[in-house]
């Protein structure tokens, strides 16, 4: 028969066994991640995954290349064109909000540098094409400002 300090030791080993069996599982479970996170991270920080990240550069990839061949074939020369333009602009300042506030550390270091002035560019883009007379050379120039973080050789 056991004594009851074995007894004792035994049962507070089985319990922390069952406690760190639940936290591994718990750990592997993606929803799970999820609110850890919440408590692991200060509120102020944006957590991208990896995942997030690549969906929203190649919507701004493909919006990129949309606005060049728009800019590139018409000159925005058409009511219907310039409206266009700003309407790519638009939605790329929209996917570029899923990547981080403004101002606040995220979990990809160089878009949380690089965000906000992009966004800026994508702005001053959009709001130069919407006066009177517009001016596409901002728009022109959104291109160079992903080549500022991407390595476009």
């Amino acid at each position: 028969m056991m004594g009851g300090g074995a007894l004792q030791k035994k049962l507070i080993l089985s319990v922390l066994l069952f406690v760190f069996s639940i936290l591994l599982l718990s750990a592997c479970n993606p929803h799970m991640r999820a609110e850890i996170r919440k408590h692991t991270y200060p509120p102020e920080f944006t957590f991208i995954t990896d995942k997030q990240l690549k969906s929203a550069m190649w919507q701004l990839a493909e919006h990129v290349k949309k606005l060049d061949e728009v800019i590139l074939t018409t000159n925005g020369a058409t009511a219907q064109e310039r409206r266009e333009i700003i309407q790519i602009l638009s939605k790329m300042e929209e996917i570029s909000m899923t990547l981080g506030r403004e101002g606040w550390p995220g979990s990809h270091s160089t878009v949380s540098r690089n965000i906000m002035k992009f966004r800026t560019d994508l702005v001053s883009a959009r709001r130069a094409i919407e006066i009177d007379p517009p001016s596409y050379y901002l728009a022109g120039t959104v291109y160079g400002a992903c080549a500022h973080c991407h390595d476009t050789k």
